[in-house]
Parts: C-alpha cells; structure tokens; sequence
C-alpha cells in the first residue's frame, strides 16, 4: 500500500485558518446596569445615530405611574420610531426591521411581555449561537422590539432593532398593554 507523501500540517492548516476567519473584529460593547431615577451615565460612543427625544430641556421624563397614555409607533418606510406620553412626542430614534424574506408584520399591537436578557429560541448569531436579545419587549406572536445592530437598513428576521439607550428606555417605560402600532 502506497505512503502519502503530504504533510498532515499541510492538510490541516487550510481547515484552522478557515474556521478562524469568521471571527469577529472587535469586542461587543460592555452592557450598563439601568440608570436610576435622576442619576446620568456616560454612554459609550454608537456606531448610529442616537436617539433624539424632542424634549431638549433639563428635566427628566415623567414617573412612568404617573402617565396616564403611552404609545410606541414605529415606522417601517422610515427605519424610525416615534414613542409619546399623554400624546406629546418624548422620544424618536432610529430602527432595524425585518429583511427581505422576514417581514415584520404591520397593525396594532401592544406589549406582551418583557424580558431583560432574551435569548431567541430561534434564531442564531454569526459565530452559531442563540441570539442574545437584549430588553426584548415582546408585541406580536414571536416579534419583539430589542436592542440590536442598526445598520441603516431592514435587516433582522422579523423583529424590530433599536440601540441600546432607546432599548433600556422603552423597557423601563412601556408597560404591559401599552400600544405598539408598526406602519409600512
């Protein structure tokens, strides 16, 4: 029987740097624990816009028991969103929505449930793990809105991304019930 002459080396270094190229370039950003009422952090610099609440003074928000009428409407032409207390616009920002092939799906809505640290039971990320779903805030069936990569565009599988500072706002804000309108 004739004796390979080929190095296992040679065969085995395409495989190592192959599966070493899908890793990624640069570290996650840390999470930061929940503000408490009145108290400021530092916010890490974002690869998108931020969001901008319209409210330019000062003051805090309201105490969310205090608000009698919240409403998330998120627009799915605009890659934006639109959140209001007692009918007066608090905050808008940007958005990531469903890519082609995985709708988000348009209507009223309202929350569902709310999780801090979702993990899909679906869906995994780029190095084959299930997607960690930071303040999911369920609306619709297996749809939520949670912080996620904005790039610009629709690109999730259905779900509904905002950054991290407009993630932890709505999950201390909205409440159970509250509505969730997502127009075309």
């Amino acid at each position: 029987m004739p004796r390979c002459k080929v190095p296992l080396v040679v065969i085995l270094l395409p495989l190592i740097l192959a599966a070493c190229a899908g890793a990624p370039e640069r570290r996650a950003p840390e999470r930061q624990p929940p503000k408490t009422a009145g108290q400021q952090t530092a916010q890490p610099a974002q690869d998108h816009q931020p969001s901008s609440p319209t409210d330019t003074t000062s003051e805090p928000a309201a105490d969310p028991s205090t608000v009698k009428k919240r409403a998330l409407v998120i627009s799915l032409a605009d890659q934006t969103f639109d959140y209001s207390e007692d009918g007066e616009t608090v905050r808008t920002g940007p958005i990531s929505s469903g890519a082609d092939g995985y709708p988000t799906p348009t209507g009223q809505f309202a929350v569902l449930s709310k999780d801090e640290d979702k993990v899909s039971s679906r869906y995994t990320n780029q190095l084959g793990m299930q997607a960690w779903m930071p303040y999911a805030i369920q609306f619709h069936g297996n749809y939520f809105l949670h912080e996620g990569w904005l790039p610009g565009y629709p690109d999730s599988h259905g779900c509904v991304r905002v950054g991290e500072p407009d993630a932890r706002f709505f999950f201390e804000r909205l409440q159970i019930g509250d509505p969730v309108t997502v127009t075309r």
